[in-house]
Order: C-alpha cells, then structure tokens, then sequence
C-alpha cells in the first residue's frame, strides 16, 4: 500500500499548524503510522505539539513522528554548488555580492527541497500517512509548482547547454575571465532533477495525495482560499476538503457576540456553496489555547468525528482529456475563475493556460501533440480546449 499524503494550505494565520498536529495525532490514534512535516521556514510545529522537534523525524507519541524541515540546510546540501556558481557569474556581471547571493536562490528554492525530502519519506515506505503543514497561500503554490517548471527546463534546455558548454569551454577560458559552469555545476543539476522525478505525478495523484484549504469565516481569507483552489486547480493539484477554523461555538452566544454569529453564518452558508461538492468541515473556536497532544487530540475529534483523516475524502482529477467523436478536448477545471482572467495558447507541443500571474505550461500527451487547437470557452468552472486534426508534419 502507497503512503498517503495530506498538505494543509491557506492565508497565514487561519490555524494550518494545529490543524495539520491535530489531524496526525487523530491519524496516530487510529493505527496508522504518521508522520507529520513542517515546511514553512517560520516553524510553529514544535509549539504546537509542545515537544522538542528537530530537523529529523522525532518521535511524539506511538505511531506518530514530527519534523521541522531545516530549509537552510537543505537548500545548502542540493543548490550549494549551482548557489556558488551563479554568485560567482553575477559578481563578474557587476552584481553587487551580497545581492548575488541571495537572487541565486530562486523563488521557490526553499520550499522545493522540503518536497524532496517529503518524496523521499515517502518511498521509505516507513509511514503509512504523511501530512504537511505548508507556508502561507503564495509560497505553497509556488512550491506546488517549482518541480513542474524546473522539469521543464532541465529536460529540454539543460542537455543544449551542457553541448554548447563542453565545446566552447576550452576557448572561452583562454579568452574571457568569465565563470564558466564546470561539470560538478552541471553534475549538480542533473541530481536536483533526479530527485524531482515522479514529485509531479505523486502530488497530483488523488488517490495518494490530497491538499485542504484551511480557512477562518472572514471575507477577505474566503477571498484568498477561492483564489488558492483555483490556482491549485490550475496545476493539477487535487483538492479534497475545505476546513473552517475558529467557529465561534453556542456556548460562546452573547449580546456582545450577537453579531459576528450572524457574519459568521453568513460567511460559512457562502463558502460551504461556494466550494461543493468538497467536504466542508468546521473547527471550533476553543475557550483555550490549542497547545499539546491532548488539546490536540480533542481538536481532531471535534473537526473530524468518526471520519478517519487519512481517507481520501473527494476524488477529483483538474486536469482530463477526453475523446468526442473524431477529436479531442482537454478540460482544465479552474473553480471561481472568471473568463476574462483567463489566458490560452498553444506552444509547440505545450498548451499554456495562465491565471492572474500564475502560469502553467501543459505538456500535451501524444494523442494531443500536434494536433491545432480548434476552440476554447470557459463555462461550468472548467476550461474546455478543443483539438483539430493532426497537422501534417
């Protein structure tokens, strides 16, 4: 049996944290051997549980381990000789060196190798459920989408330019005093790219990996979450549950409360339509501090009930293509987009759909490849782009 895999995602402060130890300890308590991650560089895993959590797995309780990824550390063992390099060709273009070193990391860097090392728990075949505590809305799908992009460069422009580089070396370096990438540069980048191979197919797995949206029952975070399933949905990321946090409870009921039950209710009754058909949990709002694997526990209990939280909760695949009549149509679902922030275009043998600022590059199956793109409308939330006939080659 396959390792599951569950991320919590959403704006910063909505209670991700306590919410992906609840759901551990929860999944702990049911037998399944767990291990719960913290990604994001501003660590709270460790407070939440109220135990000590290092950089390697650390036992908590039976059949549950935590561990706060050390990004630095990481981001220095896979990006330190590539890190060198680029400094080193920036500072000879007259970059200054302290800026060098730090846009020699590029967006997304930290987060990558957090992945990495999550895929790489997951092949050990040690847990039965990995559940991920992500960094707020931006940097999570920015993470989500580091692998897809990078995999796209190293596959179809790091083979050229390792050819272009081995040639003219032995000239250039008579000629010029400028850095040229050595082998060990390009040794480098070739394991980065081995260690992402198959993190694309594993995350977008429904039937293995799922993310949640967490969420408090205020306008502007409900803004934030319908604009994250929609990127999400964008990459191809399955979505399987959206959890309301901090839902203040009867007993809180009083004169002066009267009215944020009534935004509430409001925002909740909203954002439970809005999202269907995905499972929609509430999380209470606690008349203390979710702190420790008891309070913890009680958490869990409360937002779950008898569900166990390593199910897989809703299946959904954002991304199908289907056969209608002679031709084909690729339909991208795309929830609360609207049509006039919407991009299509096709590339070669990519289809790149962008969203706002965010953009995916689609590599096109071979049943697609080649084939001239004959139509593309937006309704129902799912993009739907149809395909002509092969073009002759």
């Amino acid at each position: 049996m396959s390792v599951r895999l569950v991320l919590y995602s959403g704006k910063g402060g909505v209670g991700k944290t306590s919410l992906s130890a609840a759901t551990a300890i929860r999944a702990a308590k049911l037998g399944h051997r767990t291990l719960v991650v913290s990604t994001d560089s501003a660590h709270s895993l460790a407070d939440a549980l109220d135990r000590k959590v290092g950089a390697e797995p650390t036992e908590v309780l039976p059949n549950l381990e935590a561990v706060e990824v050390d990004v630095n550390r990481e981001l220095a063992s896979h990006w330190g000789t590539i890190h060198e390099y680029l400094t080193r060709f920036m500072t000879f273009r007259g970059v200054d060196e302290t800026v060098a070193e730090e846009i020699a990391i590029l967006p997304g860097m930290e987060e990558l190798f957090s992945l990495v090392r999550v895929k790489a728990w997951s092949e050990s075949r040690r847990y039965d459920f990995i559940v991920i505590d992500c960094a707020p809305t931006g940097d999570t799908v920015r993470m989500l989408a580091v692998p897809e992009v990078l995999s796209f460069y190293f596959s179809r422009i790091f083979p050229i330019q390792r050819t272009v580089v081995r040639t003219v070396r032995p000239v250039a370096q008579r000629i010029t005093d400028m850095p040229i990438p050595s082998d060990d540069v390009f040794g480098a980048v070739k394991r980065v790219y081995e260690q992402m191979e198959g993190m694309g197919p594993l995350l977008q797995d429904p039937k293995r990996s799922s993310i949640r949206i967490v969420l408090n029952p205020e306008r502007m975070v409900i803004n934030e979450s319908q604009r994250l399933y929609t990127y999400l949905s964008l990459f191809g990321f399955p979505v399987d549950a959206v959890v309301a946090n901090r839902v203040l409870p009867e007993e809180a009921r009083s004169s002066y409360f009267d009215r944020w039950f009534s935004i509430q209710a409001g925002h909740l009754a909203t954002a439970r339509a809005d999202f269907a058909p995905l499972p929609f949990f509430e999380a209470p709002l606690f008349d203390r501090e979710m702190v420790g694997t008891e309070m913890l526990d009680e958490f869990g209990r409360r937002v779950f009930g008898k569900t166990d939280p390593s199910a897989v909760l809703h299946r959904d695949r954002p991304v199908e293509v289907k056969k209608e009549g002679q031709s084909y149509a690729l339909y991208v679902r795309l929830p609360f987009a609207e049509k006039d922030r919407i991009q299509v275009y096709a590339k070669g043998d990519e289809l790149v759909v962008q969203v706002d600022n965010q953009r995916r590059h689609l590599v096109l199956p071979r049943t697609l490849a080649g084939r001239a793109v004959a139509s593309a409308g937006f309704t129902d939330q799912r993009l739907r782009v149809a395909f002509g006939s092969k073009e002759a080659s």
